[in-house]
């Protein structure tokens, strides 16, 4: 009997040993974790808050970049939907009527293409298309919407990639206004210079890019204008002659 107690004594503090042997020397409390999520949040947020007071023109900042964001992600997202499957460069078709040219607005540096023919005044515009205000984009696609067709001309710029968002700007305002309006691109004439003749080219092929990816219609007009050298030929070196001939191919050369 005496061994039988002895060995139940044994038996639990053997037990009690083993239960807190068992007992881990750290707790998981989920408390704990979500206390210390909030301080170190509390922590980000404080940082952020102090640069935020510390700089004046913080939120004024803030408010025109995320604005800025707003609006490329618009005129992207115009730009997609609004895209046409097109070939390019425009093939050659049947010549359409002079009087086309009076139903087709024109924006750019047209002036001296539109003296030769008989346009409306009110679907011509020459304003710099780098320099033109979202207002002014919305006020011409207004103006055009009536129109045939619209025809975009630039000449060799000065700066390239502004020039070319510019044209994505002024061709997302257009669509937006009317989605199924066809816009045709112009190439860049060649100039006399052959290192600007090159640089011209240069354009013409980013021209070409832009036209594939937001789907205007290409018309190359420069390519018949060159000697071998990629000159401007002599021929064309007459104003009227050379408009003229400009004239033609844009008539000779409609893909809507």
């Amino acid at each position: 009997m005496a061994n039988s107690k002895s060995n139940s004594k044994t038996s639990k503090k053997y037990r009690k040993v083993e239960k807190k042997k068992s007992k881990p020397f750290l707790q998981f409390k989920l408390g704990v974790l979500f206390f210390l999520i909030l301080l170190s949040f509390s922590a980000i947020f404080g940082l952020y808050m102090l640069s935020a007071t510390s700089d004046p023109d913080y939120w004024e900042r803030e408010i025109l970049n995320s604005q800025q964001n707003q609006s490329a992600g618009s005129t992207e997202k115009s730009a997609s939907k609004n895209k046409k499957s097109v070939i390019n460069p425009v093939p050659a078709s049947d010549r359409a009527e002079e009087q086309r040219m009076s139903e087709c607005a024109f924006i750019g540096d047209v002036s001296s293409l539109t003296a030769y023919y008989d346009t409306k005044t009110s679907l011509v515009f020459t304003d710099n298309v780098a320099g033109m205000s979202e207002s002014r984009i919305k006020s011409i696609s207004r103006n055009i919407a009536d129109a045939k067709a619209v025809y975009l001309w630039y000449d060799l710029p000065d700066d390239q990639e502004k020039t070319l968002t510019a044209l994505r700007n002024l061709t997302a305002g257009i669509q937006e206004q009317k989605a199924s309006m066809p816009i045709y691109i112009l190439t860049a004439l060649p100039k006399n210079d052959l290192e600007l003749s090159q640089q011209t080219d240069d354009w013409n092929t980013a021209l070409f890019a832009l036209a594939d990816e937001i789907g205007l219609h290409y018309v190359d007009i420069s390519t018949l204008l060159k000697t071998n050298e990629g000159l401007l030929a002599i021929t064309y070196q007459d104003n009227e002659i050379l408009y003229k001939n400009i004239g033609e191919t844009i008539l000779t050369h409609i893909a809507d």
